[in-house]
This record gives structure tokens, sequence and C-alpha cells, in this order.
């Protein structure tokens, strides 16, 4: 009979502790239908989260001044913090997106300028030197994307404009962290156009830019569009063998942002605005032995990015989801409202250094070449918010370190007749810590 007793024990403590876990494991699935701000109770009842949390009025409720009573009423009936796991243990999980991928946007958006402005300089040189007013075009899906000019049409003015697309992928995970990671991937599509005029060998002109991102932030359940808008200055000036150019601009930026409130799974709504600044220089040599060419280059660009304070909005809570729902409230005593949240100002900026080398080699018709970059970047580093509660973990919130990278490529020019001309090539970005971008690229000049 003792046997008996004492296996009927653990198979009763068996499923009872499935049911445990099975409970635990559905509210990991991060809905409670009360939001974490319903500012009725949980983080409201104190400076913290509460290991046991009552109902904002539980004490006042007849019958229930005991302690006894009071259990009655606790927001979980395994004593978990606050609401949920979801809401006590996100970190990232809990972050608006500027917070995350803001620096990110800047090193693209200066990235974009740089590479327009980079690629028209050498486009008017390149026609100074062949003595044409040629209209070159050119598509690729990388920096470059698809570029027109127009050299000397009026008083000596060029005009000439660029658009581009990429796409790209940031897939940091945190190790055994509840709900948290830094994954987000998107697209960002940008346009600049300018005007400019040689005198002698220095090239003066003036650039408006603009990109826009459309990301999907996975580690909030979200979304982040930034439309960034500048306008700029650049100079050039070219030898023989050396040549080098620089640049400068300003500019503003509108940020919208949505995330998922972790208890209800309501759309959380932020709006904001950014002032810009970003500049640019760089160098390069050519060194030419018979057929082959030989281009070592040094750049530098910077943008910085001052995000103005702002609030993210949250849904307050619907009736039919609050009264009644594990008897955390009845009717009159129920709270639907919501906390807003404040977010801080934040100031991020995007710095790279960049050593090239480029080697190719003139076979008439067919130029074939290898294109490599060593890149040394200071990126401002995610600052999403800590767990309110721990699980053990918190040593392995870490952003991204994005440090170095390596940028490897190689293509062909190439020249049909005297007028068509193009090219093709195929690169990567490698090295980069949790970041992946592949492209490939094709440009097409048509001289008349």
């Amino acid at each position: 009979m003792m046997k008996l007793q004492r296996i009927l024990t653990v198979a009763l403590a068996a499923v009872f502790s499935l049911g445990v876990f099975g409970y635990s494991t559905a509210n990991a699935a991060g809905t409670y239908k009360i939001s974490c701000k319903n500012d009725a109770y949980g983080m409201h009842l104190g400076s913290d989260y509460t290991q046991i949390a009552y109902v904002y009025n539980a004490a006042s409720v007849q019958g229930v001044n005991s302690a006894d009573g009071a259990n009655e009423y606790l927001i979980t009936e395994f004593d978990q913090a606050y609401v949920g796991n979801d809401c006590l243990y996100a970190g990232s999980a809990d972050t608006n997106g500027t917070a995350v991928v803001a620096a990110d946007v800047a090193r693209l958006a200066v990235g974009a300028i740089v590479g327009a402005v980079s690629n028209r300089i050498d486009m008017a040189y390149t026609a100074k030197q062949e003595s044409t007013s040629a209209t070159g075009l050119s598509f690729t899906s990388h920096s470059d994307g698809l570029a027109m000019s127009a050299n000397k049409i009026v008083g000596g003015l060029s005009f000439w404009g660029e658009f581009s697309n990429s796409d790209f992928t940031n897939g940091q995970a945190f190790t055994s962290v509840r709900l948290d990671s830094m994954k987000f991937n998107g697209d960002a599509s940008s346009y600049s156009m300018g005007v400019d005029k040689m005198f002698g060998k220095a090239l003066v002109g003036v650039v408006v830019s603009n990109l826009e991102t459309d990301l999907t932030t996975t580690f909030n359940s979200g979304t982040y569009k930034q439309d960034v808008d500048t306008y700029g200055v650049y100079l050039a000036y070219k030898t023989s063998i050396f040549q080098i150019d620089l640049g400068m601009g300003e500019g503003d930026s509108d940020i919208t942002t949505t995330r998922r409130d972790l208890g209800n799974d309501a759309v959380i709504n932020g709006k904001t605005t950014a002032d810009v600044e970003y500049s640019h220089a760089r160098i390069s040599a050519t060194l030419q032995r018979g057929r082959f060419s030989l281009v070592p280059t040094a750049s530098y660009r910077t943008m910085s990015m001052d995000i103005k304070g702002f609030t993210d909005d949250r849904a307050d809570d619907v009736a039919g989801d609050v009264v009644g729902n594990f008897l955390l409230f009845t009717s009159g005593n129920e709270t639907l409202t919501v906390t807003d949240d404040k977010i801080s100002a934040r100031s991020v900026e995007s710095e790279t250094m960049s050593l090239g080398l480029k080697l190719s080699a003139n076979l008439g018709s067919l130029q074939p070449y290898v294109d490599l970059s060593y890149d040394s970047e200071d990126t401002s580093k995610a600052a999403y918010k800590t767990e309110a509660g721990t699980d053990g973990n918190d040593s392995e919130l870490k952003a991204s370190d994005y440090d170095t990278s390596l940028r490897m490529g190689a293509g062909v020019n190439f020249m049909l007749g005297n007028h068509i001309k193009g090219g093709f090539r195929i690169g990567s970005i490698e090295n980069r810590e949790d970041w992946s971008e592949d492209y490939v690229a094709g440009n097409i000049s048509i001289g008349f």
C-alpha cells in the first residue's frame, strides 16, 4: 500500500509539473491580455517589479484583508512576477528601434551619399580624359545603383544623378536569453542629384541626397522606417598620378517606429525627427606598369545623427480582456489605461576609415580587375533596455561590435566599338560581426 501511495504521489507530482510547464510555455508566447504598463499593477506598485503582484485595490475589496484572502487576487497562480515572463525578462524586445538600428542607418546613408559622389567624380575625370561629353548610364544592385550624367551642357556645368538600393541583415541572437535578440533586416533605397563644373584640374559641385529605409525589427516584433534628406558640397583635384576629393553636408530625418506590447500584443507607435551631419575624404594614386595598373586608396567617411526625444504611444487595454481575466479585475475596479513610454534623445555616429587596393589589366577590349578594401569602423552600439528581472544571462546581453570588415570584389570592364562601354562585378562584405551583405553589379555607358 505504501509503495502504491508513493507511485501515485510521484505520478501526481509529474502531472502537476507538466501543467505548470505548460502554463509557463503558454505565457512565453507573450499574450497576457493586459499591457505590461497597465496603470493598475506590476511595476506601478513600486519602483521595480514585485515577486507577488495584487490587484490595484485588492486590500479594499471586501473579505480580502488577510494574506490568505489576498492570494485569491494574485496576478498568476504560480507566484510568477508581474503579468508574465515576457514583460519581466525581455530587454531588447521592449526597446524602441531607434536605440538599436539608427547607427546602422547612419552608416548606410553616408555610404550611399559618398558612393554617389565618388562615382560622379571618377566619371567626370574619365569624361575629361577622353574629351567627351557623354551621358553615362549604369545600374547595380549595390551602392552604385542607377547613375547618369550629362557633362558640360550649359556654361560648362554638368548634371548627374544616381539611384541605389541595398538589402541587409543583422543576425545577432543571444544564447539562452529569454526573447532577446538584435535581429533585424530590411532594405535601403537612395538617390542623389548634383551639378558641378571643372576648373582646370579641379572639380567643384553640390549634391542633394535622400535615403529611405524600411526595416523589420525582429527583436521587438516591430518596424523601423527612416527618411534622410541631405544637401552638401564636394571638391576634387586630380594630377597625372594622384587624386583627392572631399565633401561635407547636413540635413534632417523623419523616423517612425512600431513594436509589440509584450503584455497585450497591441502595437506601440513612435515618431520623431533627427538632425544629420556628414563629411568624407578620399585620396588615391594610379600606378601604371605596362598593361597593369595598381590603384591604392585611403578614404574616410562619417555621419552623426541627433535623434530628438519622443513618446512611444501604447494602446489602452480592452475592457472585455481585462474584466474577469484570471480574476484580475472585476467590474468597477478595472483599470484600462496604460502609461506611454518616454524615449530619451539619442545621438549616434558611424565613422569608417578604409584602405583599398585595386589591380587591373588592360587586355584591349577587356579589363579584368580585383578590388579589396579593409574597413576600420566605429559605429554606435545598440543601447537596448536591460531586463527588469533576470534569467541569469545578463553577461550575454552585448550588442554587435562593428569593428572591422573586409570588402572583396572582382569584375571585368569591356568596350564594344568606340561608343559603348560597360562592366560587371561581384563581391561581398566579410567579417562584419553579425552582418551579411553580397552584391552583383553591372554598368553600361553610351557615348554620343
